[in-house]
C-alpha cells in the first residue's frame, strides 16, 4: 500500500519513507495547531538574517509560542465578547438574548423563539435619536416588521372624492374581510376586552383588557389601524407575544396617538 501522506505525517512516523515528497517538520497535535501556525506566521515576517533564525523546538520559538498562547487567549476571548453582544451569530444563546433584552428594556419572553429575540434587539440597537420622522407611520411599521412582527400600519386618513377624511374603526370593519375576522361565530380568549366602540386598542396600556374612548369623532385625527397586507384583512400575531406586541407598539407611536388592532392573536 502507497504510503499517504497527510498534515500529520513527520520524517519520525513508523515505516515513513524517506523520499520525494516526505514531510519535514515536528509532529503537531490539535491542540497547538493554532499556536503553530501563528508561529509559522511570524517566520514570515522576520527577516532572513541568522539573529532571527526560530529553529524549531529552540528556546527562541518557546518564548514566541507562550507569547502566542496569550495573544491568542486574547483574541478568542475578545471574539466570544463580540459574539455575546451582537445577535448576529450562532454562538448567540438564550441567556444572551434575556440579559440584553434586560439592558435595552425589552420585553423578556423565553417562549419566544430565538431568532425573533434576535430581530427585536438588533432593531433596538439600530433605533435613531428622538427625530420626526420617528412619527412616520412607514417608521412605526418598518420597527415592528423587523421586531418580528408581519403587521402594517394604516394612517386615519383616507382619500374620497377628492377630500381627506377620517373614518372610525366601525367604517374599516365594515369591510368584508375584517367583519369575517370579527363576526360571525369568531370567538375570543378569556377575559378579552375591548377598547372604544367594542375594538381592540391600545393607548397607555400593554394589558389586553386597555378600554379607551378617543372622545368623538373629532378627534379621529389621531388615531391609526394596524392591519394586515390590506386594511380590510386582518393581521396575525403569536398570542404569546401579544404583551411584547403592545409594548412595542406603546414605545414607539407618539404618545397622544391611539392605535386601533384588526389583529388575531393566536
Amino acid at each position: 500500500m502507497e504510503y499517504q501522506v497527510t498534515d500529520n505525517s513527520t520524517q519520525f512516523g513508523w515505516d515513513t519513507p524517506h523520499a520525494k515528497g516526505v514531510p519535514h517538520k515536528y509532529p503537531s497535535d490539535g491542540d497547538d495547531s493554532m499556536t503553530t501556525t501563528v508561529i509559522s506566521l511570524t517566520k514570515q515576517l522576520y527577516p532572513t538574517g541568522r539573529a532571527f533564525y526560530l529553529p524549531e523546538k529552540g528556546t527562541y520559538e518557546k518564548v514566541h509560542k507562550g507569547l502566542n498562547v496569550s495573544q491568542i487567549r486574547a483574541v478568542e476571548d475578545a471574539k466570544l465578547i463580540i459574539d455575546k453582544n451582537i445577535p448576529d451569530n450562532d454562538n448567540f444563546l438564550e441567556e444572551d438574548a434575556s440579559l440584553l433584552e434586560s439592558k435595552l428594556g425589552l420585553f423578556i419572553n423565553p417562549a419566544t423563539t430565538l431568532e425573533n429575540r434576535k430581530k427585536a434587539i438588533l432593531r433596538k440597537m439600530a433605533y435613531p435619536s428622538n427625530i420626526k420622522a420617528r412619527q412616520h407611520p412607514l417608521f412605526i411599521e418598518t420597527q415592528l416588521r423587523l421586531a418580528g412582527f408581519d403587521v402594517h400600519i394604516y394612517e386615519n386618513r383616507f382619500l374620497e372624492a377628492g377630500e381627506y377624511v377620517y373614518k372610525t374603526p366601525a367604517n374599516i370593519s365594515a369591510m368584508s374581510s375584517i367583519r369575517t375576522q370579527h363576526g360571525g361565530g369568531t370567538q375570543h380568549g378569556g377575559g378579552t376586552q375591548h377598547g372604544s366602540e367594542g375594538f381592540a386598542v391600545i393607548a397607555n396600556s400593554i394589558e389586553t383588557a386597555e378600554s379607551y374612548n378617543i372622545g368623538g369623532d373629532g378627534n379621529l385625527w389621531a388615531t391609526f389601524f394596524i392591519s394586515g397586507p390590506t386594511i380590510d384583512v386582518s393581521a396575525s400575531v403569536p398570542k404569546e407575544r401579544e404583551k411584547e406586541f403592545r409594548e412595542l407598539v406603546l414605545k414607539l407611536k407618539p404618545a397622544h396617538t391611539v392605535a386601533y388592532l384588526f389583529i388575531n392573536f393566536i
